[in-house]
């Protein structure tokens, strides 16, 4: 399944879908128990619910007594990293937890909360890790801006130089990032390719 990055930021956008998730991921509940724990309207909850399950964030199933439960699908990550150079979002599927096994100490509640204890300090450190790593980006991102406006001829071929430092793009795809003409970009693009700052290689311009 594929995931639309864009659409999930839209759709948490909302308090309410945001309730009903955190209140999933303890226990499936059926609507009208959703209404009443978060003091929403049942048919407004059911709205909320059709969206979750179009974005592949819940889906719905029976018990024996034909009620209909709802529960969060699978762990979904959804990633947005924002800094003065550069600004993305992904969103992808990650592999659910392994079950407990069965061997009497899936119910010792202080071996799961050590376990828990350890792994939120896992988590801090790989935290830790990540904002050191990202300031580190954004270190060498603007030394490479500040090279990008120093060799450039003007804005825009510092724009396009900065955002080539990000990949490799197609004439068309910069234009649109960068709201400039096409025409206008590729010009520009030749004349950094004539001073030897880019380079044009199956139909996609990366810095040289």
């Amino acid at each position: 399944m594929i995931l639309d990055p864009v659409e999930l930021l839209d759709i948490l956008g909302n308090e309410n879908r945001r309730r009903i998730l955190q209140l999933l991921s303890f226990r499936p509940f059926y609507f009208n128990e959703m209404a009443k724990r978060l003091d929403v309207g049942p048919k407004a909850v059911i709205d909320h619910l059709v969206m979750l399950e179009r974005a592949g964030l819940v889906e719905c199933y029976q018990d024996q007594g034909r009620r209909k439960y709802f529960r969060i699908v699978r762990k979904t990550v959804l990633e947005v990293a924002v800094s003065p150079h550069s600004y993305g979002v992904r969103a992808y599927l990650s592999e659910d937890a392994p079950a407990v096994e069965d061997n009497g100490l899936a119910q010792d509640m202080k071996l799961l909360r050590d376990e828990l204890s350890t792994l939120e300090e896992k988590r801090l450190e790989l935290r830790t890790l990540l904002d050191r790593i990202e300031s580190r980006v954004m270190e060498i991102k603007h030394i490479a801006c500040s090279a990008a406006r120093s060799y450039a001829e003007n804005q825009l071929e510092a724009e396009i130089l900065t955002a080539l430092l990000s990949g490799d793009a197609d004439a068309s795809h910069l234009a649109m990032r960068l709201e400039a003409p096409e025409i206008v970009v590729i010009d520009r693009l030749k004349r950094l390719e004539e001073r030897g700052a880019v380079r044009l290689l199956d139909q996609e311009w990366s810095i040289r």
